[in-house]
């Protein structure tokens, strides 16, 4: 049982998680610059651009296992850690509807009151929290996965 091998795939799904993380870190920056701009319709622009170049990332990343394999690579996953892998991955559709309805609320907010603006920064922040906290899951179970193959002790 050894985890699939490297190849042309993995470079690309490196980047993808490297795109995925870097999509998560230019909104939280942006987030935690709302209190100044909760009143800048711009500022709900760029969130708009943020969410959206997020959601087709998650989408990519959620396509693929965790490895950048197919989903069938993972009869090859240590058994031990393949709950975790699932769990992970039944995550995806959850993390895909706070997406969704950040992305269609971003194209009303800006015409609310600071209220509801103040609530959507909010939601803004939880998914920001559940992807930072979902991605680091998936990296600690990918060299989890990495270091039993390798003769690392269960």
């Amino acid at each position: 049982m050894g985890i699939p091998a490297q190849n042309s795939n993995s470079t690309s799904s490196a980047t993808f998680d490297d795109a995925l993380k870097e999509s998560i870190a230019s909104l939280n920056e942006l987030v935690n610059a709302s209190a100044d701009r909760l009143v800048d319709d711009e500022f709900f622009t760029d969130v708009a651009d943020d969410l959206g170049v997020l959601h087709a990332r998650f989408r990519a990343h959620a396509a693929t296992d965790l490895f950048g394999a197919a989903r069938e690579a993972t009869d090859s996953f240590p058994l031990e850690l393949s709950g975790d892998l699932e769990r992970l991955r039944g995550e995806h559709q959850h993390i895909l509807g706070q997406l969704d309805v950040l992305v269609r609320s971003v194209e009303w907010i800006s015409q609310r009151t600071l209220e509801d603006k103040d609530v959507f920064v909010l939601r803004a922040r939880e998914l920001i929290a559940v992807l930072n906290r979902h991605v680091a899951e998936e990296d600690r179970l990918f060299y989890l996965a990495l270091w039993r193959d390798t003769g690392g002790e269960g």
